[in-house]
């Protein structure tokens, strides 16, 4: 008899035979598949049923997962057996047979259920008992939940125990041992009934068996098979199954707690049969492993096709793939895209992209714009309707873009949207319910509607069956396109379809069906194709579909806060009130610029010309005050309605039911329309017909924006000083306008050659800032629109650009039309447009990115890299296309990835088949040879796509091996994917879960936002994955990564390929890396869905928590390997534990020729040796001595060890270390992290200590020192930057001498000439009005020398400080008098030239520093406590110093604040000037300062004023220098530049010593030419 696979557990995979070896032998020549129905056939039931009697048939039935099987005797006598039950039933009248097989038949869809909807007659008219009786059961086949009648029981006539039936009771059956074992079961069952052919006894109360000893020989050889699966010797020859199961080696000896393994070897045991050596088969397969290696190749290149795209032209384009349909949908492209019909456009593949509300909504109105001609009349009278109905539920969250509203189809679509969700929420307006289920009729007939029904959901509902369904109906008529809809019904259907398919059906069209129907079916095997296409849709969607929509509410409360600086307007000079009272103050001055208004910073301006506009004429104040929306999930907030904020959930915030709380964050003002349009005539109108007198470009274009918006444009066009309008053929055309407007946008491209932005790039950003709000704080450097902000700030330029994209958006609105699109890639080191004849978003997105990090050029009009050709660029509109492939095992050896495919490849237009592959910054090339065979290059090395064995926790790895060698490549990247088996079972749960891994695992993360403040935040770690290279070197094949990006990037990689090893090993390392990692077993909405199950959960147990785990034993016999054992050399003197550890140190390194590549030297053991143990703080050695490399590493390990000789020299005098903080210079720093990843991850097996590459986890409140042992690596300006921070230092100061600094090139960190980057001080202080006033009287007073002046400060609240402060300035001025002559020298000025050490992510700040303070370079850094350079005063007075000496160097800072000069100001200290010429004139200020000395005082008093509250400055201010470091941590270091003395340590300064210092580098071998040294002694030294 053919046996299963070996029945598996709830926690291992059951293996499969896949074609590498025989299949298992037949038991006696009985065939077990002929006679039994087993697959859908297409006979009428009553047909069916009769066919089964006459040819005696078994039938597996397969209900709600649960296997269960009846065997047809005759048309009087039944067999039926559930896996749970130990009797077999049996029916024994006709007509309980036909009533309870045709019940299973349906149950199980085997029949032909057409015929049945479209014979009705036939089957309720009764043309023979048996169709009556199917259309009995037909009737109330749904509400059945089990047999119509119940079963006799009857026993087996077996005298002795068969493994069929019961070990103790022989006459009942054997049941299931587990609960996933029923299908084993049911095949028993078929065992029984065709090799033991039973026939019921005369009595009717037992079965007989024919062929019992036939059915005992099957039962042993059965049990023999399934207890030599993996390796078989029955048949002369050795049968090796070794690649069932990636998962074999981790969870092959869980057979002993397997109770059918227990039960086969008994059996064998009962029968006298000698039992197999279960064991001895994984010794076999691991000697298979060790000898192959490459388990097998994936040699085979398939050609998938290009990407999808659409054809880029001015016309509107029909969407029909659901690739992109996301961004192309719900992006705001209403004029440009268009979901085929509107079942496509509601796909749940588009559906579960959606991150926000404003991204549904924009797909809503983009979906209804399509009908719009047939419910316009419907929706005509809408605000006349709200306001007879004074609806205002939820109505400030539904604002509209500016954008949008120069369109009247978009506001009536807006304005249709919050009806229908207020409809659909409950809200009782009779008159508007009515209007929304009039759209909604006339939508009925554009909607497909499954009949969903368990046995036909397949198939659709005709219309006029839809509609009179009233149970579908009513809810379709009040809630259609809205999240109660999406709730409740899901659309499904291929992310691909064929418009001109003209037949109408469930595999052609997308079609509605309800969403707990399909969580129940979508992991349920039919086979029926029809079916199992629509399960496999539900399988992939339901889950991230579900989550994306949540419920709501219209009686969620919210609370209101306002905290100060969070949004980005919150200074009334920020605001577009602001801008147009300048404009209307000084429309007739010729010299106002964008400078003097907006500033130079892009935020500004997106600000103020991306409103949010509501429509209530009768609104009392014009305005109401809104901003983003806190939802709360048990602790995890997430912000809706904040740029680069993206909840995931489209349910509007102000209404989801789910969240705990919603928090009302105060940030701007949303304008009502009228009221906002009336202030605009208003300018216009007193403009007297005259034009703008600036012909600033920035200046008009805004005002160009707000006329197009308002429709005021015909009117007052002429108004403003535009010379390309003045050229065009009608001055007040949209449509020549918007010609206009697109070309000059592609010229600007076009000469802006040197980043990458490009008008969809600032599209998607207006359409942000547009929908959301714009928020001061908490804005993540990582995410793409900051990365647009940041480029648009370098240069000024890019503000005229932002508007005339933004001028482009509302006259696409405006028009209903759009230009083509275009690629921006860089080519021959600068950015080329390039208009393809087919589009896509993805695509533009990923030619950017590629282009911008690999080095293309063009040749005679051919784009080339690296001498391939890629693309013909000489065509007017030439094709840009990117492919997918596919590489596959050439022969039929397979293992669970059963193919990788890539996407995103570049094909070569050369006479070769040729294509190049970019992953991680590396290339990949794959010719095609003629035999169709491949040839791969990665970085033009030779290599091949393989799986991998390397050794028992890291198997069956998808990977890239070098051909003239052994070491492996793997590659992670979104680009890659791969097809992974289901490893014998049809649910692919067992191992994926429906939910998956990585977005249930979160981390804390440490970012700087857009103001260079530390951030603390939460990331789901799905959200953190990139793309990564790591290689394995031969022969010791340990997983070295050099990131902790590597870390998270191989873990989402092994929960993909399903490979538990190689992701418990990556989650024993990224538990080290990680401050802290969650696990979100339930969900955290509702807390009862589990997330976490099977056996990602116990390996998460395993990693975090092994107590719990039981048998662990060999888990922890295959990980200990992968682990350097350093605490076996306890107590080993130093230098012998160094030896040892440099021996172990090789297995780290790449082998050449059998040679480690790097092996520590004798001189570096002694070097290491004396940085241990010696007295003095710092150490020499020469250049390219290997101190990154070898001792940097080594010296972290012995920290890392319990070796006591080691610990004793590294305590250095003082208390036992366990912190160890290693210094770097910036450039240094990404490969200092890199070795200390490489060599101290593996180390100890289950030791606990942490290694950060990131000394900012210091500020997060929970984090603290002590309690296990702890490396940071981290950069001296990160680590001084540190300990400003109170917080830090509270916690730091107490631990110190517990914590040992490493310093490499320690002679760069003493530098005292380096200007160290440290503070950020673009943000106001602590100061008020009246202490910038004695600052200032006190400095002054100081500088100029008359005198203390008392009476200055008897307002204040300590006179006594002032007059001491006076004393200090008088004195440092006079101390300056010498040291100063050379200014720059001892103080300095931030500037580009200064800043140029900054790290890239503060730079983009670059214009709060610029010109601002001066300061010493010594005390550029703030001070920890009690530190020698605490000189906060002496900062402030040397900054009036340079204020008053130097003026020009604020000239560009008096540029940017001269408008804030107030009128009062003007009137008592600068009366000399012109006021409109003071503030916005063009002077600089050292010119005027040089026209009117008298002056000088008023400005320098005003300057003065700004600079002091944009200092970091306050009573309690630190600064750190490099020298405080030393004097305050037990410090070692080394150099490699022989220049530097040594400092003493801090246990010098502990004991009080006075002895000398050691010096730092030993000087007694150096030779001088004055000498005259022998030659001897010469070369001796």
């Amino acid at each position: 008899s053919a046996a299963s696979p070996a029945p598996g557990r709830r926690h291992s995979l059951r293996a499969s035979a896949r074609g590498d070896g025989p299949s298992p032998p037949p038991g006696g020549g009985v065939d077990m598949l002929r006679g039994v129905l087993y697959d859908r056939k297409n006979m009428q039931y009553d047909e069916l049923i009769l066919h089964l009697a006459k040819n005696q048939m078994l039938v597996t039935c397969c209900i709600d997962a649960h296997f269960t099987a009846f065997q047809m005797i005759s048309t009087r006598c039944m067999l039926y057996y559930d896996p749970t039950d130990s009797s077999v039933g049996v029916w024994t009248r006709e007509g309980d047979v036909f009533k309870n097989a045709c019940y299973f038949l349906m149950k199980c869809n085997y029949g032909d259920n057409n015929h049945i909807i479209e014979n009705e007659k036939y089957y309720r008219n009764g043309s023979t008992p048996l169709a009556k009786t199917v259309w009995k059961i037909w009737k109330d086949i749904h509400s059945m939940k089990r047999t119509p009648t119940r079963p006799d029981p009857v026993r087996l006539n077996l005298k002795k125990w068969l493994f069929v039936n019961g070990e103790r009771d022989f006459g009942a059956m054997s049941t299931q041992l587990t609960d996933c074992t029923c299908y084993f079961q049911t095949y028993l069952f078929a065992l029984l009934c065709k090799v033991g052919k039973p026939s019921l006894n005369r009595d009717g109360r037992t079965l007989d068996f024919r062929d019992a000893p036939l059915l005992e020989a099957a039962t042993i050889r059965m049990s023999k098979f399934l207890l030599t699966f993996f390796v078989n010797h029955d048949d002369g020859d050795k049968v090796v199954r070794p690649y069932t199961n990636s998962n074999f080696i981790l969870d092959f000896y869980r057979f002993r707690s397997s109770p059918y393994w227990v039960r086969f070897v008994k059996y064998l045991r009962y029968q006298g049969v000698p039992s197999p050596a279960y064991e001895k088969q994984y010794e076999t397969i691991m000697a298979f492993y060790c000898y192959v290696k490459e388990l097998h190749g994936y040699d085979r290149f398939v050609l998938e096709g290009a990407t999808s795209s659409t054809p880029n032209s001015k016309s509107l384009q029909l969407i029909s793939s659901a690739d992109g349909g996301q961004e192309k949908l719900g992006r705001g492209d209403y004029y440009k895209y268009r979901a085929c019909n509107l079942m496509f456009g509601c796909n749940a593949n588009i559906m579960m992209e959606f991150w926000s509300f404003s991204e549904f909504n924009a797909w809503r109105k983009n979906q209804l714009l399509a009908f719009y001609g047939g419910i316009k009349d419907r929706i005509a009278d809408l605000p006349s309707a709200l306001a007879r109905n004074k609806v205002t539920k939820y109505r400030d969250y539904y604002f509209m873009p500016q954008f949008e509203i120069g369109q009247r189809e978009l506001i009536d679509l807006h304005h249709y949207t919050y009806v229908m969700d207020m409809i659909s929420m409950g809200v009782n307006k009779k008159e508007l319910a009515t209007m929304v289920a009039d759209v909604n009729k006339h939508l009925v007939y554009h909607i497909y509607f499954s009949q969903n029904n368990r046995n036909n959901y397949h198939k659709m509902m005709k219309t006029d069956q839809f509609v009179s369904a009233r149970k579908y109906m009513n809810v379709f008529l009040e809630t259609f396109l809205t999240v109660s809809w999406f709730t409740e019904f899901v659309a499904l259907g291929f992310a691909d379809m064929n418009p001109r398919e003209k037949e109408i059906n469930s595999m052609t069209q997308t079609v509605f069906y309800s969403i707990d129907l399909m969580r129940g079916f979508g992991y349920r095997q039919e086979y029926e194709f029809e079916k199992e296409a629509i399960n496999q849709m539900a399988r992939t969607t339901i889950r991230r579909y579900d989550a994306t929509f949540a419920q709501q509410s219209v009686d969620k409360p919210y609370r209101v806060v306002i905290p100060i600086g969070l949004g980005f307007t919150y200074s009334k000079y920020n605001t577009l009130m602001h801008f147009l009272n300048v404009a209307a103050t000084y429309w007739a001055n010729p010299d106002v610029n964008n400078i003097q208004v907006f500033g130079k910073d892009v935020r500004t301006l997106l600000a103020i010309s991306c409103q949010k506009i509501f429509f209530a004429p009768g609104h009392g104040s014009g305005y109401y005050h809104y901003g983003p929306l806190e939802v709360g999930y048990y602790g995890r907030p997430s912000q809706d309605l904040a740029v680069t904020q993206r909840s995931g959930v489209v349910t509007p915030s102000v209404a989801n039911s789910g969240a705990q709380r919603n928090t009302l964050i105060v940030t701007d003002r949303v304008y009502e329309y009228s009221y906002l349009r009336g202030i605009l005539r208003g300018l216009f109108e007193r403009a007297g017909g005259k034009r703008v007198k600036s012909d600033n470009s920035v200046l008009n274009l805004l005002l160009l924006s707000l006329q197009l918006d308002f429709g005021l444009f015909d009117e007052y066009a002429g108004l403003l000083n535009i010379p390309f309008m003045q050229d065009l053929q009608h001055e007040a055309d949209t449509r020549e306008l918007q010609v206009e407007i697109a070309n000059m946008i592609y010229d600007f491209d076009r000469k802006h050659t040197e980043n990458k932005i490009m008008r969809s790039h600032v599209e998607g950003l207006i359409f942000e800032v547009s929908y959301k709000f714009l928020v001061n704080k908490g804005f993540h450097v990582k995410d793409e629109m900051f990365k647009i902000i940041s480029t648009l700030n370098t240069d000024s330029d890019y503000q005229e650009y932002v508007l005339l994209v933004k001028i482009y958006m509302s006259l696409c609105s405006i028009n209903k039309s759009v230009e083509v699109d275009y690629y921006k890639m860089k080519v021959d080191g600068s950015y080329n447009i390039v208009i393809p004849s087919n589009y896509s978003k993805k695509t533009s997105a990923y030619l950017e990115n590629i282009t911008s990090n690999h080095s293309f050029a063009v040749h005679d009009g051919i784009m080339t890299y690296d001498g391939i050709q890629v693309y013909d660029l000489r065509p007017h509109q030439p094709e840009i296309n990117l492919y997918k492939i596919k590489l596959e095992p050439n022969g039929d050896t397979q293992s669970m990835v059963k193919y990788i495919e890539i996407t995103n490849a570049f094909q070569a237009i050369s006479t070769n088949e040729q294509y190049l592959i970019f992953i991680a910054d590396n290339v990949i090339l794959v010719d095609i040879c003629e035999d169709g065979n491949m040839k791969v290059r990665i970085n033009k090395v030779d290599a091949q796509a393989s799986a991998m064995f390397f050794n028992e926790a890291i198997s069956f790895i998808p990977c890239f091996k070098f051909t003239e060698g052994d070491d492996v490549i793997i590659f992670t990247s979104k680009n890659m994917h791969f097809l992974v088996d289901k490893g014998g079972q049809f649910c692919p749960d067992y191992y994926g879960m429906k939910h998956e891994l990585m977005e249930c695992i979160e981390s804390l993360e440490v970012f700087s936002d857009l103001n260079d403040d530390p951030k603390c935040k939460n990331e789901k770690l799905c959200n953190l994955v990139t793309e990564s290279k790591v290689t394995v070197y031969f022969p010791d094949y340990l997983l070295l990564v050099t990131s902790r990006q590597q870390l998270i990037n191989l873990l989402d990689y092994a929960v993909y390929i399903r490979n538990l090893g190689l992701f418990i090993l990556v989650l024993f390392q990224l538990k080290r890396v990680s401050f802290k990692l969650e696990y979100r077993e339930r969900d955290p909405q509702t807390r009862k869905i589990v997330q976490i199950t099977g056996p990602w959960k116990e390996a998460i147990l395993y990693v975090i928590k092994p107590s719990v785990v039981k048998d662990r034993e060999h888990y922890d016999d295959i990980f200990n390997k992968q682990f350097t054992n350093l605490k076996e050399h306890k107590d080993l003197p130093l230098r012998e534990f160094i030896e040892e550890l440099c021996d172990k140190f090789k297995r780290y390194q790449r082998q050449v020729d059998g040679e480690y590549q790097i092996i520590p030297r004798e001189k570096q053991k002694r070097f290491l040796e004396r940085i241990i143990t010696g007295e003095e703080c710092f150490h020499f050695s020469e250049v390219g001595s290997g101190k990154t490399k070898v001792i940097m590493p080594l010296l972290c390990q012995i920290f890392l060890s319990n070796n006591t000789d080691a610990h004793k020299h590294l305590s250095r005098g003082g208390k036992k270390k366990d912190t160890l903080i290693i210094l770097v210079p910036e450039h240094l720093l990404p490969d200092a992290k890199a070795q200390v990843y490489r060599h101290c991850l593996n180390l100890n097996f289950r030791d606990e200590y942490k290694i950060y590459d990131d000394i900012l986890y210091l500020l997060h409140e929970e984090f603290k020192l002590g309690g296990q042992k702890m490396i940071f690596v981290t950069s001296f300006n990160q680590f001084k930057k540190i300990l400003t921070f109170e917080g830090v230092c509270r916690k730091v100061m107490p631990h110190r001498e517990k914590m040992l600094v490493v310093a490499d090139e320690v002679d760069d960190f003493l530098d005292r000439d380096k200007l160290v980057f440290n503070i950020c001080s673009n943000k106001a202080n602590s100061f008020d009005r009246a202490t910038v006033e004695y600052f200032h009287e006190c400095s002054q007073a100081a500088y100029h020398g008359t005198g203390h002046r008392g009476k200055a400060y008897e307002s204040s609240p300590n006179p006594t400080y002032w007059k001491e402060l006076h004393a200090k300035f008088v004195a440092i001025n006079a101390e300056i008098q010498d040291a100063s002559k050379s200014l720059n020298k001892s103080f300095g000025v931030f500037n580009e030239q200064t800043l140029r050490h900054c790290t890239t992510d503060i730079a983009h700040d670059i214009e709060g520093y610029k010109a601002l303070i001066a300061r010493p370079f010594q005390s550029v850094n703030r001070a920890m406590p009690g530190s020698y350079y605490s000189d906060v005063e002496r900062t402030i007075f040397l900054t009036f110093v340079i204020l008053s000496e130097d003026t020009s160097k604020y000239d560009e800072l008096f540029q940017n604040e001269r408008k804030f000069i107030t009128f009062e100001y003007w009137k008592e200290f600068l009366p000399e000037l012109d006021y409109d010429e003071l503030v916005y004139g063009h002077d600089r200020i050292s010119e005027v300062v040089e026209r009117h000395p008298r002056m000088a005082g008023g400005l320098i008093r005003f300057m003065y004023g700004i600079i002091l509250r944009r200092m970091e400055v306050r009573y309690t201010s630190r600064s750190v220098n490099s020298v405080d470091i030393i004097f305050n941590f037990d410090t070692i270091g080394f150099t490699g530049t022989p220049f530097l003395d040594n400092y003493p340590t801090s246990d010098y300064i502990r004991r009080g010593r006075f002895d000398d210092i050691p010096p730092c580098i030993d000087r007694s071998f150096y030779a001088y030419t004055n000498e005259n040294l022998p030659k001897d002694e010469f070369e001796s030294r």
